[in-house]
C-alpha cells in the first residue's frame, strides 16, 4: 500500500497538490490542522496536512481494516513532504503511521462530500442553471438556492432536468412546500381571542390592526375591542383611537402587565386586537419588557410578527430570530405593493412561521387578505424559467 502526505496553507490547496500527482481519483484517509514557524510563539502560520491513498482499490482494502496485531505501513520518506531534504537524507527511521479502523471509516464517509466541495461542476442541466439564476434574480438566499438545487438534482432524472416545463413544476412544488399558512383568525367563545401584532418600527402594525378590526368588527359583525401597548408614540395612539372611534369600537391604552391582564379578563368581546410599539430587533430590553406584559395573558392569545415585504434577507433573519422571545407563531407580510420580490421572506419562512395575512396598501379595510401560498408564488418573477 502506498500513501503520500501533502501539507499546504489550506485544505483545498493540499487536495489540489494531491490531484496534480494522482489525478481526480484521489482518496483522503487522514487530515490534521496545525501551526508552524513564527518567533517566540508569534507570527505562526496555519497549515493543513492530508494523507491520501493511491487509488480506490487501495481504499477499499483499507476499509476492511488491518489484521489484528498489525499496523498500517509507514509513509516512505521519499513520499513524505513534511520534512526538509536534509531530514529525508538523515537516515533516521521514520515512525509508522498507525491508522485505526474508525478513522479510516470516518474519512471514507467524508470523501464524496469533500471531493464535491473541491470540484463541484455545478448544475448538470443548463435549464437548472437558469432556474437557480432566476431565484437569485428574485433575491432568494444562497442557502435556499443551494437547497433547491440539491433537491432538484436528486429528485429529477437527467431527462427531466432538461425539460423546462417539468423543472418549473418541481420548483413551484418545492417553493409551495416551504411555505405554511395559518388560516383565518377565529373568534373566541366565552372569552376573547387576543391577537397581538409585534414587529420593528415602520412596518405598518397600526394600519394592519385597523384593517383587521374593520374586517372582523364591521364586515363580519363580531364583537371587537382594540388595545394598544404603546406609551411611546402619542401620534400612533391618536391615529388608532380615531380608527376605533370611526368604527365605533372600544379602545383601551395599556401601560402594564396588570392592566393588560385585567382588561382581557373584563372584556366582553369575541376578538381583542392589540397594537404594540415598534421595537428594533436589537433592543433586547424593549423586547423583554413587552414579553413581560404579554405574559399576563396565557390563554387564547396568538402573536403575529409583522414584517415588510421590502425587508432584505439578512435583516429578515435578524428580525425573525430576535423576535422569537415574544413566542410568535404567525407572520403578517405588509407593503407587498412596494416590493419587487418576496424571495428574501420566503427564504426565511419555515413550518414554525406560518403566514396569516398579506397587506398590499394603506386602504382600510380593503388592502389586506388571507395568506395563500399560490398568491405568493404568483408574485415571483418566473418568466426567466421558460426563457431560452
Amino acid at each position: 500500500m502506498i500513501y503520500k502526505s501533502y501539507k499546504a496553507p489550506s485544505y483545498k490547496d493540499a487536495v489540489l497538490q494531491a490531484k496534480m500527482d494522482f489525478g481526480n481519483d484521489v482518496y483522503i484517509i487522514g487530515r490534521k490542522e496545525g501551526r508552524e514557524g513564527g518567533f517566540m510563539g508569534m507570527f505562526t502560520k496555519t497549515y493543513t496536512e492530508i494523507t491520501v491513498a493511491r487509488n480506490e482499490d487501495d481504499c477499499k482494502a483499507l476499509k476492511s481494516g488491518p489484521k489484528t496485531g498489525t499496523h498500517a505501513k509507514p509513509l516512505p520518506a521519499a513520499l513524505d513532504d513534511r520534512g526538509s531534504e536534509g531530514d529525508r537524507g538523515s537516515g533516521q527511521p521514520e515512525k509508522a503511521k498507525v491508522i485505526t479502523d474508525a478513522a479510516i471509516l470516518k474519512e471514507l464517509l467524508d470523501i464524496k462530500k469533500r471531493l464535491k466541495e473541491i470540484s463541484d461542476p455545478g448544475p448538470r442541466s443548463p435549464h437548472l442553471a437558469k432556474v437557480l439564476a432566476a431565484l437569485r434574480d428574485n433575491d432568494f438566499s444562497e442557502e435556499y438556492i443551494d437547497r433547491v438545487g440539491s433537491r432538484l438534482e436528486q429528485e429529477l432524472t437527467l431527462k427531466e432536468a432538461t425539460d423546462r416545463k417539468r423543472l418549473e413544476e418541481k420548483l413551484k412544488e418545492y417553493i409551495l412546500e416551504s411555505i405554511e399558512t395559518s388560516g383565518p383568525i377565529k373568534a373566541g367563545k366565552g372569552k376573547p381571542t387576543v391577537v397581538v401584532l409585534v414587529g420593528p418600527t415602520g412596518v405598518g402594525k397600526t394600519t394592519t390592526i385597523a384593517k383587521l378590526a374593520a374586517t372582523y368588527g364591521i364586515l363580519q359583525k363580531h364583537r371587537v375591542e382594540i388595545f394598544t401597548i404603546d406609551s411611546y408614540r402619542i401620534a400612533a395612539i391618536e391615529q388608532l383611537g380615531k380608527y376605533a372611534e370611526l368604527m365605533q369600537l372600544p379602545f383601551t391604552v395599556i401601560n402594564s402587565r396588570e392592566e393588560f391582564k385585567n382588561a382581557v379578563q373584563n372584556s366582553k368581546a369575541e376578538l381583542v386586537f392589540v397594537d404594540t410599539a415598534g421595537r428594533s430587533p436589537k433592543n433586547s430590553l424593549g423586547l423583554a419588557e413587552l414579553r413581560d406584559i404579554l405574559d399576563g395573558v396565557r390563554s387564547n392569545i396568538e402573536i403575529h410578527l409583522v414584517v415588510s415585504a421590502t425587508t432584505k434577507y439578512r435583516d429578515a433573519m435578524d428580525i425573525f430570530t430576535r423576535f422569537n422571545q415574544l413566542l410568535y407563531s404567525k407572520v403578517i407580510v405588509t407593503k407587498l405593493d412596494e416590493a419587487n420580490t418576496i424571495g428574501p421572506l420566503v427564504s426565511v419562512l419555515n413550518k414554525e412561521r406560518r403566514l396569516s395575512y398579506l397587506a398590499n396598501g394603506q386602504s382600510v379595510p380593503d388592502d389586506i387578505e388571507l395568506a395563500e401560498k399560490e398568491k405568493l408564488l404568483n408574485m415571483l418573477i418566473i418568466d426567466e424559467f421558460d426563457a431560452g
